[in-house]
Formats: structure tokens, sequence, C-alpha cells
């Protein structure tokens, strides 16, 4: 049987994580997972926050799912707090996946903010897409201490 695995996406907005997500789905066997399109489907628009427990529900439908499928999950969200990212963690490992692995795309500031700009869709305010950054940047200094198996940086 084939090891199963799940990668969690880990950056600011702009950064790249669902491009990067996407070509990781064709060579990994696997499903993305996406916050903003669980929004977007549940509310008709992914800027819209929402209720957290409808949302995580359905990410854990998406998960179970996927697992049923016998596939690989990729977990898509900015995942920028330690605490969001030990959520996904225990989240993948209660479904059995064998490997949890982060994927942290550590884009500038200003890629994340002309990328963002350019965006017909989803575009983030810019203090929002500040904050985010700053405090991922903060957390990239311990994220080697958490408990994911592998870490891959995109720079």
């Amino acid at each position: 049987m084939e090891k199963t695995t799940a990668f969690v996406m880990v950056g600011a907005p702009g950064s790249g994580k669902s491009t990067h997500a996407a070509k990781l789905a064709q060579t990994e066997n696997a499903v993305i997972v996406s916050g903003d399109d669980i929004i977007a489907d549940l509310y008709g628009d992914a800027a819209i926050q929402g209720n957290w427990v409808e949302i995580h529900d359905e990410i854990e439908r998406q998960v179970a799912d996927a697992v049923e499928r016998g596939k690989n999950v990729i977990l898509d969200g900015t995942h920028y707090k330690h605490v969001y990212r030990n959520e996904a963690i225990t989240l993948l490992r209660s479904y059995g996946f064998e490997s949890v692995e982060a994927v942290v795309l550590d884009a500038s500031l200003a890629t994340c903010l002309a990328r963002n700009f350019q965006r017909v869709e989803r575009n983030v305010p810019d203090y929002v897409v500040k904050q985010i950054h700053s405090t991922l940047q903060c957390g990239l200094r311990t994220i080697m201490t958490e408990t994911f198996d592998r870490f891959h940086f995109v720079y």
C-alpha cells in the first residue's frame, strides 16, 4: 500500500499557493481542499468570512472524501499562524495521513502585493496582505520546530 501524504500550503495572499498547489496536485495524485473555494461555494464570494464551523465541517468532509478515494490531500490556505498549522496537522493525522508536509511559499511582501493587485477575483485589501505577511515572517523563524514530517520552501 502506498504511503498517504498531505500537504499544508503556507503563505501570504499572492505568494503563489494556489498556483503551486495545482502543480503539486498533478504530480502527487492529490485533491486540493481550498478554504477560499469552499467559502465561495457556501456564500457566493471567497471574501465573505462566513461561519467557521460550517467552513471547517466542509473542509473535513472533503478531506474524508479524498481519503475514501485513496487520494493525497493539499490544504490550500494561508496557514500563517502556528495555531492554524497545528489544527491542520491534527485534522490530517486524524484521517490517517502518514506524512504531513508543509509547503511554504516565502514570497516577498512586494511580490505578494503586486500579484494581489493584479487579481480580478479574490483581491485582498493591502493592509490584510501586509498583516498576514508580517505575522507569517515571525512564525517562519520557528516553523522547523513544528510537527510536520517534511518542509518544502518555495522562494
